[in-house]
This record gives C-alpha cells, structure tokens and sequence, in this order.
C-alpha cells in the first residue's frame, strides 16, 4: 500500500525556489559544481579532405558525450574521443562538446575551433543522395561532389539496391525493395591514377511503407538561449515518415532535411518559429511552433511561470530511459529537474532529450523547478516513474491518506445531539470527500469503503459515490459517481465501490459521498444512518485531507468540527503502460499458449534494427538471452527447454521495449 504523506515536497520545493532566483548567466560554457567539459584535437588546421581525432579532457567524472562538429561528415557523436572527423570543405567549423554524469550536465563550444583549407590537388571523393530514409520500393538519386577532378572513372556500389552498382559520374536513380539500412561507396581516380574512396555505413535507411497519415510533432532540448548558443532538435512525429523538412527562423542554419537536427545556431536576439513538415507514402503533415524559441541577453519575463511537465512512459522496466517534456506556462528561462532514482539525477535543459535511464527498482519521484525574471515555481510528482526489475504491463495498489501507525474511528460531532463525523449528523453534512494529493497512478478502478452503519430509513434509501478531479480546491470536477442502495450494504464491513469501468485521473483527485437526510417520524433525526470510518484526531502539525458540505458551503473538517483527519476510503489505484511503439509496429508473438517454437512476429520494425530478447519467468529470472538483428518477418525462439508455465518476452528493438507474455504448455 502507498501511503500519501511525505515531507519530501516541502524540502525540494525550498531546494528548487532558491535555485531559481540565481542569475541567468549569459555564456557559453555552463559552469555548474565541479563537472568541466573539455577537450583537444589532434590537428587544428588541416586540408580538406582530411580527418581529426577528438580526445575528451573533461573533468568532473563525465559518463555520456555528444559532440557536434558543424561542417564535417560525421555532424554528430555520442564517443567518449570521437576518431576520423573528416572536413571535405574549406572554411572555419566550431566543435561543441556536452557532457553529463549523475547529477550535472556542462557545456564547452569553442568557436573557429577548425580551420579547413582548400585542398586543390588531391582527388575527394564525396556524394549525397536525394532522400536516405525511403519506403521499401522507393528510388534515391544519387550525386557526386567530388572536389578536385575531373575524373577519369567512377566505381559506386549501391548495397542492396537496383542497380547494385555504376560506373557512371551520375549513376541512374537507384530501387531498394527490401526494408533494411544500406552502406553506399564511391570511389575516384584522376588522369594521374590518383584514387580516394568515400563509404557511408548504413546510408540508406529503407522502411516498411506507412500504414496511415504522419502526424508531425518535435521537441528542442531548450528553448531559451542566449545569442551564440546551441539547439538540438528531436522529432517526435508519429505514422513512420521518411521526409523531414525544418525552417528555422533566425538560425544560421534556416533548413534542415535531418530527422534530428543537432547544434543549430542561433546569433541574433529575437522570439522565432520553428517549422516541421512530415511526409510518407500516406501523405504530409506539418507543425509550426510559434514563437518557440527565444534569443535574449536579458529575461523578458511577463508572468511568474507555472512548473508543468510529463513522461514519455512511467510503468518501466530497470534499465529503460524515460523522456520527459516541459510544459510549462509562461516563458520560464531556467529549467532545474530532479530524477530520484534516475541517471543522470539532475538536469537543466527544457526538456530531457537524451533520456533519464532508470538502473533500480523502485517508486520514484520527479520534481521541476523553472523561473524567469518574474519568479520561480516548482511541481513535484511523488512516485510518478514506477521501476521494476521485470516488465510490467499492468500495476494496481490501494492508497491510504491514513498512516500506519494511525487509528480509525467513527466518533460523534462534538457539541451534537445525534450522528457521527463521517456520516449523518445534526449538522446536516450531505457531501464527504477525501482529497489525494499523487501522480502516481492514472485510473481509479474501485473504492473500498470501511463502512460503520449502514441503516435504511426507507426501501429505496440511496448513497452516491463519487470521485471528483483534484485540480480545485474544493471538489467541483464531477469524474465519476454511482448510486448504491443503503439497503444493499453491510454495516461493519470494508464494501468495494465499483463505477462499472475505471476512471482516468491526472494527478490528485478526490473521493467520498453524498447522503440525504430522510425523517419519517420528523423527529429531526434522520431516518437514514450511514456512516464510514475516519482517520483519529490528529495534532495541530498534521494535515487534514477531509472536506465536509452543508447548505452548498464547502468546508474542512478541521473548520467545520475541529477535527484533523482523512476518510479510511482506499481507492483501488493503476497505472497501466500503453506501448505506442508495440501498437505502431504490428508487433506479436504467436502461438500462445505454445509447445516448443514461438515465433516473434516483428511487423513494422525497420530491417537492420537490433533486437535483443530476454525469456523472464515468473520469479523474475532471466532464463534465455538472445541477440539479433531485424532481417526477416519472424524470428524464431525454441523454448522446448524450459519447463511450463507463464513467462514474459522482453523485447528490446533499438532501445523500444515490448513485453509479450506466453504461457508455455506441455
């Protein structure tokens, strides 16, 4: 059972709200604790057509790089010392380096860091394609830009495609039928016998055709620079496009035909729109943020900001990254996230790009805190990311406002004739509700109510259930309510509540009930007696979670009787894990139940992706292991040798976890 009382919010929020009125600092490199990124090359000025090494020199135990190199081949690593950065075009290129470990993230951009000169001799070899992401059955125009020719002969070789090789300087358009990733090569040679050889691994990314219309969608690690400073942008789009179209007002670099766009530079202040245009064999989407990014030296505050994020998924598997998106209101300009149980532990990007990988099982909270010149505001999500060291599709608990160590009772109103605080009294209380303050689950499946008298004054006495949003103050938000007749309920007895389906909730949410007062022999007394258990009188330091409602006026039971409580009302809680990639991707495992041989049946998934498969059993022990690649519909898996009964198939696809359960029978 969770229990809803924590001191933890209070501590982070104070943590959090001091951070927030530190200065915004206006610089490149991002000074924070003693993480330092650094870094040298093993050339600085080289002839174009030539490689650099990158050696990481960070200090402060850095355990995650991504580099930018504007300019090169290779725009982008994820090595600790990035080796053959090769520059195929004179010019002055900057190198960008982030580091992170687990609880800081640092920056160092050093600018004109490359000087590539113009290389008029020797031959380069180098060509780009027209599209490198395609549906099986599409075509790509390939174009030589080799430097220093002309040429006397062309050797191209087109990795699984029609034709699979030219000789030609321009080669006809090039057919790839089968869904995979494709290496293509170009080599040249001069009147001289001069050769140089371009090979791009994995060039031309062929995917199934799409099944339905794209829908555009992207996010930007900030949002909020200052002028010289770096955006990585990630496309979060959905319905398997190949296509991708940036505009980026302002930037220097205004267009991008990337799928992620990383290190665009923005150099001059002002507020600008980013654009997205999706397109697959199903049709085109676009997005337009409006004012989405905003270049300043100083912070152009409005309004105090409101502190609102969400998860890319929360009911995960140890081991798994989680994304995370700010949605906060109000143009914050400073971002301060702290992941309990997560790696790295803090950030201070907008949003959370690159992921937060959750190594341990357990519950864990999630804290936000943006500001900008006008103030600071923190939102705080207690065990909003639930690890377990097996896959979990489905998790249900009860959660409690009343603490272990706490009584319950059903004591009278004091100062009353007649009644009980929690039900019926000479107050005339009609409306219960008990607020719970989480996010951890999404659903309300049932409630159980630790009914102390249930009486009858008449045949058709009724009580409604219901269960309000937590939003207000006060309950206003009706999400569900169901009528039970008194009649039908046990005294002394826990009765669940059922509304006939779950109910989704979205953070804190309250429940309780509504009575009616029902006086046959008018003696002033009601006729109806129903009440349910409360939590004991609790001292001056404690909270109250319990409001009361008479004569349409909300109020606590602290005001109303002097009482500090909560209802013993257990919701039936559940977070379930909707699997958008499973769902996308048509993917099954089958026969179910089976004998010996199942069959992964891998759908959608882009041939040349990695899949690695875990066979769990019911204790949670990993039994068989099996590593592959994507290269055909269906992957077989002998399971002959392990005894029967339930196991769960975990199934990694570059990162993308599906978790199939079968029962194996013999």
């Amino acid at each position: 059972m969770i229990k809803m009382f924590t001191q933890k919010f209070t501590i982070l929020s104070l943590v959090f709200v001091l951070l927030g009125f530190t200065s915004f600092a206006q610089k490149s490199k991002d000074s924070k604790g003693n993480l330092d990124a650094g870094f040298v090359a093993s050339v600085y000025t080289i002839t174009a057509g030539e490689c650099i090494d990158f050696t990481d020199m960070s200090t402060g135990g850095p355990t995650a790089w991504l580099w930018s190199f504007p300019g090169a081949q290779t725009t982008t690593s994820t090595a600790k010392n990035p080796t053959g950065i090769c520059y195929h075009f004179p010019g002055t290129y900057d190198v960008m380096l982030e580091v992170q470990n687990s609880t800081q993230v640092n920056t160092e951009i050093v600018e004109a860091c490359i000087e590539v000169l113009p290389n008029t001799e020797t031959p380069i070899a180098d060509f780009v394609a027209d599209y490198t992401t395609i549906p099986a059955g599409g075509v790509v125009q390939f174009t030589d830009i080799s430097q220093n020719g002309p040429f006397e002969s062309y050797a191209w070789v087109f990795e699984g495609g029609i034709p699979s090789s030219s000789t030609f300087a321009e080669p006809t358009p090039v057919g790839y039928p089968t869904v995979g990733k494709y290496k293509v090569s170009l080599r040249v040679e001069d009147a001289d016998g001069d050769q140089d050889s371009e090979v791009k691994e994995k060039y031309i990314n062929v995917i199934p055709a799409a099944t339905e219309p794209p829908i555009a969608d992207f996010m930007a690690d900030r949002i909020f620079i200052a002028p010289g400073d770096f955006i990585n942008f990630t496309d979060r789009s959905k319905g398997s496009p190949y296509i991708w179209k940036w505009f980026f007002e302002g930037a220097a670099q205004t267009s991008s035909a990337l799928q992620n766009p990383n290190a665009i530079l923005y150099l001059a202040p002002g507020t600008y729109d980013v654009e997205l245009i999706v397109e697959s064999n199903m049709g085109i989407d676009t997005i337009r943020k409006v004012d989405y990014i905003i270049v300043s030296e100083t912070d152009p505050c409005v309004a105090i900001p409101e502190a609102k994020f969400k998860a890319s998924t929360r009911l995960v598997k140890s081991g798994t990254k989680v994304y995370f998106e700010d949605k906060s209101l109000n143009n914050p300009t400073t971002w301060n996230w702290y992941f309990q149980g997560g790696y790295p532990t803090y950030a201070a990007t907008s949003n959370i790009t690159r992921g937060i990988e959750y190594n341990v099982s357990g519950f864990f909270d999630v804290s936000l805190s943006v500001n900008n010149a006008c103030g600071s505001h923190s939102e705080h999500k207690d065990d909003y990311i639930l690890v377990f060291s097996g896959p979990v599709n489905v998790y249900c608990d009860t959660i409690s406002n009343i603490e272990p160590y706490e009584g319950i009772c059903s004591p009278g109103v004091p100062g009353a004739s007649w009644g009980e605080i929690g039900g019926h009294n000479g107050q005339k209380i009609r409306i219960y509700a008990d607020k719970f303050e989480q996010h951890a689950f999404e659903r309300v499946d049932a409630l159980i109510v630790p009914v102390v008298k249930s009486q009858a004054g008449k045949y058709d006495s009724k009580v409604t259930f219901y269960i309000w949003d937590g939003s207000t103050v006060y309950p206003e938000i009706v999400l569900a309510q169901k009528d039970y007749f008194i009649r039908d309920i046990p005294e002394n007895f826990n009765y669940v509540i059922e509304f006939g389906q779950a109910i989704e909730v979205d953070g804190p949410f309250f429940v309780g009930y509504k009575i009616n007062y029902v006086d046959v022999d008018n003696d002033g007394i009601s006729d109806d007696r129903f009440s349910v258990s409360i939590a004991n009188n609790r001292d001056a330091y404690s909270p109250n979670t319990l409001y009361v409602e008479s004569n349409s006026q909300w109020a606590t039971a602290t005001a109303k009787f002097g009482y500090r409580t909560s209802s013993a009302i257990r919701p039936v809680t559940c977070i379930v894990d909707v699997n958008e990639f499973e769902i996308d991707n048509n993917i099954d495992i089958y026969p179910n139940p089976a004998t010996d041989i199942v069959y992964i049946s891998t759908g959608e998934v882009n041939f040349g992706t990695d899949l690695d498969v875990q066979v769990i059993d019911i204790t949670g022990r990993v039994v068989k292991v099996l590593n592959s690649v994507v290269n055909t519909q269906e992957i077989p898996v002998n399971i002959s040798d392990l005894p029967q009964g339930l196991y769960v198939f975990s199934l990694n696809f570059d990162g993308n976890i599906v978790n199939k359960r079968v029962m194996l029978s013999k």
